[in-house]
C-alpha cells in the first residue's frame, strides 16, 4: 500500500524588506556594500541568493529559530510556534510518538469504514478510501525516514525507528488483508459499472498488484511468514546502510623508510607512528589517504591504502549475505524464482532478462571507450616503470589498476592542463555561490515552467536546524503549489550523502476530509483543495572563506561543477514532486515505477552541464560578472577525464546489483565477496579483486534489483534533452511539453506511453523489446 518511492493574492515572502545588521541590505546600503560593483550590488538585491549567501542576514531574520536550538548553547526563549514542517504534533520526540498514534488510530477508522462496504455506491468510493488508508501510513513512514536519515537529534532518531517499525508492520499486514483485497477485486471488475477514472484504475491495479506480491491468498502461516521477511529485510537492510560509511580498519601500517622515500615530507609529518617506530599508520579516511595515492609512485604501498580504503568488516558483509538471503527466501515464499524476478514485476525493464540485455549492450561499447581513455594512462605507466608498452585495448586493460587511477590520472591531468588559471578552478567556483545557483535554478524554472522559488522565513520549530532555509514554490498562474526545506550546508553528524525526500506528496483533498491540521493545504487555478507537496533536498556542501578587496574576510559556498550537478539533480526529483497533479497518492509525482523515477533528476543535470545555462546564472561573488562560455567550455573538457570509465563503472554496480538478486540458493552457501570478485575479472575495467567494496555499496538495499535504473533513466533522459533542449535550453514550449507531458502525471500512466508522447515516438508506447533498444541507442552517450 505504500508506493516507496492556489494562492491567488500576489505572495510576499516573510523575508522580504527585512534589514541584517550583519549583512548587506536589499537596497544595498547595509555594511559592507563598498566590496561590491554595481553589478554585484544588483546580483545581491535578489532575495533567494541572500538567504544562502548571507549568513549574518539569514540568522538576523531567522533568530528565533536559532535561540530555540539546544545545540547553540541557548536556552528555549519561547514556546515553539509550530512543530516539524508545521506539522503540530512534532515539537517533540514523544510529539512524534502521538502523531503515529493519531495517524494509527485515522488508519484503523478507515479499515473499519471499508471493512463495511456492503453497497456499490460504497464501493465506488473504495479506491479513493484505500489510497486514504496508505496516505495516512506513508505520511508516517516517510516522515520517520526522512528524520531517521536527516535529524540531528538522537532521540527523534530513536523514536523514528521505533514508529517506523510500527507502521511499516501494519502497512504490511494489511498488505495480507484478504476483504481488502477481494473488494478491490470486485471494484475493478465493475470499473465501468462503478464510473471509474483512468487514474483510480491504474491506482487500483497497482494496489492490487501489492496484494499479490504479499501473497494475498496464501496460507495464513504464509502470509505471516510474509510479514517476518518483510520486518527482518526492513530492520537489517537499515543496519546494512547505517554501516556502509565505515572501513574494516581505520588505519593501516607502512614501513618508515618505504613511505618516506615514496610520499613528499608534508604529508608523512602529518602521520604518527606505531610502538615500534618503525611503521607509519596511515589512516584510510579523510584526505591523507587521496593525497598519498594521488602522489606516491610505489604501486605496493597504493594497492594497500586503496584496498583497506574500499574494505568493511566482516559483519558487514554478513549483514549483506543475510539481506540477500532474507530477498530470497521472501521471492520463493511468494513463487518468484528470485528477488530480480518478483522486484521487477510492474517495472518499465518488466523483467530480470530485459535488464540484462540492457546492461550487457552497454558493456562492450562502454568498455570499448573506457580501454581507449585508459590508454595514455597505461602508456604513462609503463613508461615510468619500465613495462612493455600496451598496444592493444586488452593489453591497457591489463595494466591499468584501480590504485592506479589517482596516481597516473594526477600526473596526466597535470601536463595536459589548458591554462593555469583553471588549476585551482576558483575561476569557476567563484561565479556558483551556493545563492547564485539556486537564484539560478529559480530563473531557470522560471523559464522552462512558470515557477520560481521564494524564500520564505520559517515559523519556530518548523525546522530541525536553524540553518535550514524553507522555499516556497510560486506558479505563475497558481500560486503557492509546493514548499521545500532545503538543508544544504556541512553540519556535524549530518549525513554526507545528498538526498530528497518526499515528505508529504501533492494530492487532491479527500471527500469529507476535515482533519488538515498535519497537512499543509492549497488551492489551484480552478479554486480545488489539494495537499501541498513538502519536500526536503539535503546536502553537504561547505562554506569556505574567502577574501574581499578591502582585506576583509567572509564565509561563502562556492560551489565546484560537479556540486552545481548534485543540487540541479535532486532539484529534478524535487520538481516531479511540485508539479505532479494526480488526483490520489500513490500515484503522485516520485510515487511511480523506480525505473523511470530517476529521469527528471537526470535531465536537470544536462541543464547543469550546458554551458549556456552556467552561463546565464553566474554570478562572481566579487564583482557580479558573469562567467565566459569559453571557460566553461574548457573546464568541463577538463571534468570529462575518464568519464566512460565512470559509466563503465555504473554499468558494473548495476550488474553486481543484478547478480546477487537473481540467486537462488539459500543459506550460508552465498559467497557475495566472491561472486563481486568474478564480476570483477569478467568485466575487466580497472578490476577490483583485492577489497570487499560490494559490502559498502547502500544502494543494494534502497534499489535491490534496480539499480540498473540510473544507467537507463540517463538513457531515457539523453533522448528528452537531444530532442526538446539542445537547441535551445531555455524553451518555454518544449518545457510545458515535458511538464504537461510527463512530469504532472507522475505514476498515474503508463511509462512508456509519457514517453511516446514526449519524444513523439508512438512505437513507445508499447514498451517492448524495440522500445528498449532505441532508448538504449543514444548517439551524444549518457
Amino acid at each position: 500500500m505504500h508506493r516507496t518511492v492556489s494562492v491567488s493574492r500576489r505572495y510576499v515572502p516573510q523575508c522580504l524588506g527585512r534589514l541584517s545588521r550583519a549583512g548587506l541590505c536589499i537596497n544595498g546600503q547595509g555594511y559592507g556594500h563598498r566590496w561590491y560593483t554595481s553589478t554585484a550590488l544588483e546580483r545581491l538585491k535578489q532575495p533567494l541568493r541572500r538567504v544562502f549567501d548571507d549568513e549574518g542576514y539569514w540568522k538576523d531574520i531567522n533568530k528565533p529559530n536559532y535561540k530555540s536550538d539546544k545545540r547553540f548553547g541557548l536556552s528555549f526563549g519561547s514556546q515553539l510556534e509550530t512543530g516539524l514542517f508545521q506539522n503540530p504534533y512534532l515539537k517533540s520526540a514523544n510529539g512524534l510518538l502521538e502523531f503515529t498514534e493519531h495517524s494509527f488510530n485515522r488508519a484503523r477508522e478507515l479499515v473499519h469504514k471499508i471493512h463495511s462496504i456492503e453497497t456499490e455506491e460504497q464501493l465506488k468510493h473504495y479506491i479513493k478510501d484505500l489510497d486514504q488508508l496508505s496516505d495516512v501510513l506513508c505520511r508516517v513512514i516517510d516522515l520517520c525516514e526522512f528524520i531517521r536519515a536527516t535529524h540531528p537529534d538522537r532521540k527523534f532518531v530513536q523514536t523514528a525507528q521505533q514508529c517506523h517499525e510500527k507502521m511499516f508492520e501494519i502497512m504490511n499486514i494489511l498488505n495480507t488483508d484478504v476483504k481488502l483485497c477481494d473488494l478491490l477485486t470486485q471494484c475493478l471488475d465493475k470499473s465501468e459499472a462503478l464510473g471509474l477514472t483512468s487514474e483510480e484504475i491504474r491506482v487500483g491495479k497497482i494496489l492490487l498488484e501489492d496484494f499479490e506480491k504479499s501473497g494475498i491468498y496464501m496460507e495464513p502461516e504464509i502470509r505471516e511468514k510474509f510479514i517476518d521477511l518483510s520486518q527482518e529485510i526492513s530492520v537489517i537492510g537499515q543496519e546494512f546502510i547505517s554501516n556502509t560509511e565505515f572501513v574494516r580498519d581505520n588505519h593501516v601500517k607502512i614501513s618508515c623508510d618505504v613511505l618516506e622515500a615514496n610520499v613528499n615530507a608534508i604529508v608523512y609529518s602529518q602521520l604518527k607512528k606505531d610502538i615500534s617506530g618503525e611503521h607509519y599508520k596511515v589512516p584510510t579516511y579523510g584526505y591523507i589517504p587521496y593525497t598519498i595515492l594521488r602522489s606516491c609512485s610505489d604501486e605496493t604501498i597504493r594497492k594497500k591504502i586503496w584496498t583497506a580504503m574500499h574494505s568493511c568488516s566482516d559483519e558487514q558483509i554478513e549483514r549483506l549475505r543475510k539481506l540477500v538471503d532474507l530477498r530470497i527466501q521472501l521471492a520463493k515464499l511468494l513463487g518468484s524464482k528470485n528477488f530480480a524476478e518478483y522486484q521487477l514485476q510492474g517495472k518499465m525493464a518488466k523483467n530480470p532478462e530485459n535488464v540484462k540485455g540492457f546492461l550487457e549492450s552497454l558493456v562492450h561499447t562502454t568498455r570499448v571507450k573506457a580501454a581507449n581513455e585508459l590508454k595514455p594512462m597505461a602508456r604513462l605507466k609503463a613508461e615510468l616503470t619500465g613495462m612493455q608498452t600496451p598496444e592493444t585495448l586488452e593489453e591497457v586493460l591489463e595494466v591499468i589498476k584501480p590504485w592506479d587511477r589517482d596516481y597516473y590520472g594526477s600526473i596526466q591531468a597535470l601536463s595536459q592542463r589548458r591554462s593555469s588559471a583553471l588549476e585551482t578552478g576558483e575561476s569557476i567556483s567563484a561565479s556558483f555561490s551556493l545563492g547564485v545557483v539556486m537564484q539560478g535554478l529559480s530563473d531557470l524554472l522560471e523559464k522552462i515552467y512558470g515557477i520560481k522559488l521564494v524564500p520564505r522565513t520559517p515559523k519556530t520549530g518548523e525546522t530541525w536546524s536553524p540553518d535550514v532555509r524553507r522555499i516556497d514554490v510560486i506558479d505563475e498562474n497558481e500560486g503557492l503549489i509546493g514548499v521545500m526545506y532545503c538543508d544544504l550546508f556541512e553540519r556535524d553528524g549530518k549525513t554526507p550523502n545528498p538526498a530528497h525526500f518526499t515528505v508529504c506528496c501533492s494530492r487532491n483533498m479527500y471527500p469529507n476530509e476535515t482533519d488538515t491540521s498535519t497537512i499543509q493545504v492549497g488551492v489551484n487555478s480552478k479554486g480545488q483543495k489539494f495537499q501541498l507537496p513538502v519536500i526536503s533536498l539535503v546536502c553537504d556542501f561547505r562554506p569556505s572563506e574567502v577574501q574581499m578587496e578591502d582585506g576583509s574576510s567572509v564565509q561563502i559556498c562556492l560551489l565546484q561543477l560537479n556540486e552545481i550537478e548534485t543540487l540541479f539533480h535532486e532539484m529534478g526529483h524535487a520538481m516531479h514532486s511540485m508539479l505532479g497533479r494526480t488526483q490520489l497518492q500513490n500515484v503522485s509525482g516520485t510515487r511511480c515505477a523506480t525505473d523511470f523515477v530517476e529521469l527528471p533528476s537526470i535531465l536537470m543535470e544536462h541543464f547543469a552541464r550546458d554551458t549556456r545555462v552556467l552561463s546565464s546564472i553566474s554570478s562572481h561573488y566579487k564583482t557580479g560578472e558573469s562567467l565566459d562560455i569559453q571557460i566553461l567550455k574548457n573546464h568541463q573538457l577538463e571534468n570529462q577525464f575518464l568519464q566512460n570509465c565512470e559509466t563503465f563503472s555504473q554499468i558494473k554496480m548495476s550488474l553486481l546489483d543484478q547478480e546477487l538478486h537473481n540467486l537462488d540458493q539459500n543459506g550460508a552457501s552465498i559467497d557475495v565477496v566472491r561472486l563481486y570478485h568474478r564480476l570483477e575479472r569478467r568485466l575487466r575495467v580497472m578490476p577490483d579483486n583485492e577489497s570487499n567494496w560490494c559490502g559498502k555499496f547502500g544502494h543494494l538495499f534502497g534499489y535491490g534489483a534496480s539499480y540498473y535504473s540510473y544507467l537507463f533513466d540517463r538513457a531515457i533522459a539523453s533522448r528528452i534533452w537531444e530532442h526538446l533542449f539542445e537547441q535551445n535550453p531555455f524553451d518555454r514550449t518544449n518545457g510545458t511539453k515535458l511538464k504537461e507531458g510527463l512530469l504532472q502525471w507522475g505514476g498515474s500512466r503508463d511509462p512508456w506511453f509519457l514517453l511516446s508522447k514526449v519524444l513523439d515516438e508512438p512505437r513507445l508506447a508499447k514498451g517492448d523489446e524495440w522500445g528498449m533498444r532505441y532508448i538504449g541507442d543514444v548517439k551524444s552517450g549518457m
